[in-house]
């Protein structure tokens, strides 16, 4: 042997450095070199069978594979230190062998770097000391075939864990010639391989994410996978991945933990580990707590009787992208997930709308749709891994442990709080016949108000029209204007719109919280919460504006200079009269025959619809709305299902306020022909005397007759002011608009 070592490295010196070669040329002297390598080993057993054996075991098989060398020689190279013929297209036969028709054609990689074995790669190693052929087996007889099969792990040594392979993912990958298939060495590595507890080690339980990660993430789009990468990204970005990879923590979950190391089989499988029947036993091997805790609830008896019939860990949590419980994002999600089986109609059990979807039309569904993290959720009432039936004693929406469990949110709810219920459906008669009679009552409210107010405001425009195309524009007003309104009315007015638009504006996106745009609202109001707190400022700026108006109105009373019944029923009074019936009908025979219109007075019929329509409707809303407000004082004197009631009223009542005020009243006030753009007389507190003359006769001539027009004259308003005025009408009918159009395209969709 040691002459073969000699001749090949004096062959090597010989061809290189006699000058018979150039530099290049010296690949051509390892080459040879190596080749007698070969050929000694070849011979070696011959030579050998009376000699000592060599103490080191591998080192036939390191004769040529220790040589580094070896891992620069190109492929017909290769072929000669594996065959016997040299002959160039002949097929290489190994010694002994029957032939090798699927052997080395000289076409094969240029370089085979992995050729190459340190004598020390197995050192430190739990294969120490292993000798090359109990891994290598068809590799025992030399010259070995060109092309070995894949070292074997299974044969003596890992029995166990190759069976468990057999029947893997893996395993069925590598039998349908995958190339991201794995094999042991593949996790495990090959002549480095190092013990799992290794630090070191890709299998480590902290390396081991991305060992299985960066695989996973090669793998193609199929039907059971349809965005590999993304399900890594998710995990890498879970609870249990955070814990491993940036707090070190090496009992957190790894991909094994869960999936298993050698026998990982699909989902499907029912032998699966993370098949719905098993996920409750293999989340419970860490979480055992909550997994005794589980076995007990509704979900987990049912498990128990059927494996996979009912709500498992990864339908709440999921499978890859596990966050903590505490996080918002897990905790506005969850009712989603509980709706994913909470939303069948069989679950209902006969009434009007799934579970699911009335507690998400409820005020604690609306906000957390909205992104709000306090309201009540499923599991806040129902609890997590402990819900039990509704009608177990033990179960935490048990009649006798309601107010317990309202209290958590609610300090200070009583038996008539509890009365409320999260799941009420107003359109379900037969469960709920009170809620339902409050809802068809605004239904038939709303139809009404829409259809008389929208006919009037379709005939009023086009008669407008045709009485403009018959007589011409109407003549610019000048002259000496007639006070109209004092300067506490335009402020209650202006306090009134301010009012309006942010209760509007803050309040809305509750009744439309499955739309975008109501989130998208929210955010910019900074979140619910702080939506909600605006919503609450301006309600309290309505009942001061409100204390300010009667509180006129109570001054004015007292200062009257006719008596009490001419005051309140009056022709300066907002009471309906007799008279407005018939204006009314005067209104309609203009629109409809054309003939002469009414002689108006003071308030219109629709003037005074509006006033009491806002004021009549503002306690309405108001109401309600203290009655959600402070619910635990109101459940002191009125019983919880109120608060249902009170829900549909504040929501209705809101929308029908908003729908005739930026439709009818913005017609009547500022779009009509005569008034368009904007009538100015609520900024200026008058109009000139000829368009009071013209528009309310009967009161111009009373106002002349009682000789009360003279205090009443004041000068024009200054011509500068109109442009800032036409910018807060524009605005505001502008805002207006678009809020009426984001409500038509919530309730359209």
């Amino acid at each position: 042997m040691r002459l073969f070592q000699t001749r090949s490295a004096l062959v090597g010196r010989t061809l290189g450095g006699a000058g018979l070669v150039d530099p290049a040329g010296r690949r051509v002297g390892r080459f040879v070199g190596l080749m007698f390598l070969a050929v000694g080993v070849l011979a070696s057993p011959a030579r050998a069978q009376n000699s000592v054996p060599d103490p080191t075991p591998d080192r036939r098989c390191l004769q040529c594979h220790g040589q580094a060398a070896i891992a620069e020689l190109g492929p017909a190279e290769r072929r000669v230190m594996v065959g016997t013929r040299l002959d160039t297209g002949a097929p290489v036969v190994a010694p002994g062998g029957t032939g090798n028709a699927g052997g080395l054609t000289g076409t094969e990689a240029a370089k085979r770097p992995g050729l190459y074995v340190r004598p020390d790669a197995l050192a430190g190693s739990p294969h120490a000391n292993l000798r090359c052929v109990e891994c290598h087996e068809d590799a025992t007889a030399l010259p070995h075939a060109p092309k070995l099969e894949r070292a074997t792990c299974a044969t003596k040594c890992h029995g166990e864990e190759y069976g468990q392979y057999l029947g893997s993912s893996h395993h069925e990958a590598l039998e349908a010639k995958n190339p991201l298939a794995p094999s042991c060495a593949s996790c495990h590595g090959g002549h480095e391989i190092l013990r799992v507890s290794d630090r070191r080690a890709g299998s480590n339980r902290l390396n081991s994410l991305h060992l299985c990660g960066d695989c996973h993430a090669k793998h193609a789009p199929r039907a059971t996978s349809k965005d590999p990468k993304g399900r890594i990204t998710s995990y890498l970005g879970s609870t249990h991945a955070r814990a491993i990879d940036k707090a070190g923590l090496p009992m957190a979950a790894t991909c094994a933990d869960c999936h298993g190391a050698h026998g990982v089989k699909p989902s499907r499988d029912p032998a699966s580990k993370v098949n719905r029947g098993n996920v409750p036993q293999t989340c419970g091997r860490c979480h055992v707590g909550i997994a005794e805790v589980y076995a007990t609830s509704v979900h987990g008896m049912k498990n128990a009787r059927r494996p996979g019939s009912a709500a498992v860990c990864t339908d709440c949590h999921t499978a890859h992208g596990i966050t903590m419980a505490s996080e918002p994002g897990f905790m506005l999600d969850i009712i989603n997930e509980c709706g994913r089986c909470h939303d069948s109609p069989d679950a209902a059990k006969g009434r009007v709308g799934t579970y699911y979807q009335t507690y998400a039309a409820s005020y604690h569904g609306q906000v957390t749709r909205l992104g709000g993290s306090r309201a009540a959720r499923c599991s806040d009432c129902h609890g997590s891994h402990d819900i039990r039936p509704l009608d177990d004693p033990t179960s935490r929406v048990a009649k006798g442990n309601l107010v317990q469990t309202c209290a958590a949110c609610h300090p200070g709810a009583n038996e008539k709080f509890v009365e409320f219920d999260p799941h009420a459906n107003y359109r379900d008669a037969k469960h709920y016949p009170v809620l339902h009679g409050v809802w068809l009552y605004f239904m038939i409210m709303m139809s009404s108000v829409f259809t008389f107010f929208g006919i009037h405001t379709i005939l009023w425009f086009f008669r407008a029209r045709r009485e403009r195309a018959r007589m011409g524009a109407p003549p610019e007003h000048g002259g000496a204007h007639i006070t109209r309104f004092s300067f506490v009315d335009r402020v209650n007015h202006a306090l009134v719109a301010i009012t309006f638009f942010g209760l509007t504006a803050t309040g809305i996106p509750l009744i439309f919280s499955d739309q975008a745009w109501a989130r998208a609202m929210a955010r910019m109001m900074g979140g619910i919460e702080a939506a909600g707190l605006w919503h609450r400022f301006f309600a309290i700026l309505l009942m001061l504006n409100f204390g300010l108006h009667f509180f006129v109105l109570g001054r004015r009373f007292l200062k009257r200079t006719v008596s009490a019944r001419a005051w309140l029923f009056g022709p300066n009074s907002m009471m309906p009269r007799w008279k407005d019936a018939k204006d009314m009908a005067g209104m309609f025979s203009w629109f409809v025959r054309g003939r002469r219109p009414p002689r108006l007075d003071r308030w219109t019929y629709w003037e005074k619809f509006d006033y009491w329509a806002e004021v009549g409707g503002s306690m309405i809303i108001g109401g309600s709305g203290l009655l959600l407000w402070f619910p635990e004082i109101a459940a002191k004197v009125v019983p919880g299902w109120v608060f249902n009631a009170a829900m549909i009223v504040h929501g209705y009542e809101a929308l029908l306020a908003i729908g005739f005020i930026f439709t009818i009243h913005f017609f009547n006030a500022h779009l009509r022909p005569g008034t368009f753009p904007v009538d100015p007389v609520i900024f200026t507190g008058s109009l000139p005397e000829e368009e009071l003359k013209h528009t309310r006769p009967e009161e111009y001539e009373r106002l002349v007759k009682s000789g009360g027009l003279e205090s009443l004259r004041v000068k024009a308003p200054d011509a500068a002011k109109r442009p800032v005025i036409l910018l807060i009408a524009i605005v505001s009918v502008g805002f207006g608009t678009l809020l009426l159009a984001l409500i038509l395209i919530g309730g359209l969709s």
